[in-house]
């Protein structure tokens, strides 16, 4: 359904579903990543008015920091999070 590229690596689609509407993807040497580009591969569209949220773990405990969304209309996104980790 969708993928994450990282500069000079390969793409990744190793999600894994933690919940009936919630994915996580693990990622390598993150101390390194200073842009995330997430897209949807075509394989599976989201359903009609629906879509996907990018979020990214919290230095400062268990929350999430909110990066942005996909969706059909919209279906790639680039995300800066080196000032964020």
């Amino acid at each position: 359904m969708f993928s994450i590229l990282i500069a000079g690596r390969l793409p990744q689609m190793n999600f894994q579903q933690v919940s009936e509407t919630q994915f996580v993807i693990p990622i390598s040497d993150v101390d390194h990543v200073n842009h995330l580009v997430v897209f949807m591969t075509g394989q599976i569209p989201f359903p009609e008015n629906f879509g996907g949220g990018g979020n990214w773990p919290s230095t400062e405990g268990p929350s999430w920091i909110y990066l942005g969304k996909i969706t059909n209309a919209k279906p790639s996104a680039i995300f800066k999070i080196n000032k964020i980790k």
